[in-house]
């Protein structure tokens, strides 16, 4: 067996894993962050789970909460699952605007390539699966990443979305998720998550879902990510009707202030 049918033969049975089993959701609501109550509980679940992988630093371990500087722009959307009242799952996604984003500190030079372009980007990032809730499945990660990738095709119009991804989890990116490498796959050192490698990856919004259908076309339903993401319908994803985006609360239950500005950690609003 050559290489390259090596390859194939490994993303076909990484593939084959990743099922998504609806029945074992219905308790679950997937939504956009409106309320400071989750706010709060989706970034102080951020901090929690990344202090644990190592990603936070000495400085910035007593933080409650972890929110970047990008959390407050307009657009920008913090993703939350929640089983009953206690959310278990998030996810941001940052538009790009004047102010950059936070993958520009390491990857600029890729993103101003994509900028040239005239392409609109957004930053995937501050992702979330609370310890209790991980049972082996993908399925809160792939609603998350679901209700993230609607709002960013179907309501902001985005051209592409970006990652910065720890290499030991960019391979569940690229051979599920469709997602391609930028900078030639260099990985550098990421001073927002304490120095840990990162790889910069895309998803070209265009060609997704084609790109998803063909890879998935023999695959059975419970495993198609193609079906899951561009056909099926979820209820319990909830999103604004008639497309409309939703407005970024966060800026009223943070305050934006010097702490926010140098250490990405504001104080929260009591």
């Amino acid at each position: 067996m050559t290489e390259f049918e090596k390859k194939v033969t490994k993303q076909t049975q990484l593939q084959q894993l990743i099922k998504i089993d609806e029945r074992e959701m219905e308790q679950y609501r997937f939504e956009i962050a409106t309320s400071a109550k989750d706010y709060f509980a989706a970034l102080k679940l951020v901090q929690d789970v990344y202090l644990k992988e190592g990603y936070v630093n000495a400085d910035e371990s007593s933080c409650l909460c972890r929110i970047l500087e990008n959390h407050f722009f307009e657009k920008t959307a913090v993703f939350i699952g929640k089983k009953e009242d206690k959310v278990v799952f998030t996810v941001s996604l940052f538009p790009d605007s004047s102010n950059g984003l936070p993958m520009d500190s390491i990857y600029k030079k890729e993103l101003d390539s994509l900028r040239d372009q005239g392409r609109m980007i957004g930053e995937v990032g501050c992702l979330a699966t609370h310890p209790e809730f991980r049972n082996g499945s993908q399925n809160l990660p792939m609603h998350g990443n679901k209700i993230m990738l609607n709002y960013a095709m179907d309501y902001l119009k985005l051209d592409d979305l970006v990652i910065t991804a720890h290499p030991k989890h960019a391979l569940l990116y690229k051979q599920v998720l469709m997602f391609e490498e930028m900078g030639k796959g260099t990985i550098k050192a990421h001073p927002k998550v304490n120095s840990n490698p990162a790889v910069a990856l895309r998803l070209n919004l265009k060609e997704a879902e084609e790109k998803c259908r063909h890879f998935y076309q023999n695959n059975s339903l419970e495993t198609n990510m193609h079906y899951f993401f561009f056909v099926k319908q979820s209820p319990i994803l909830h999103l604004p009707e008639n497309n409309q985006v939703e407005s970024n609360n966060c800026r009223q239950f943070f305050y934006p202030g010097d702490l926010a500005m140098h250490t990405g950690y504001p104080v929260y609003k009591n």
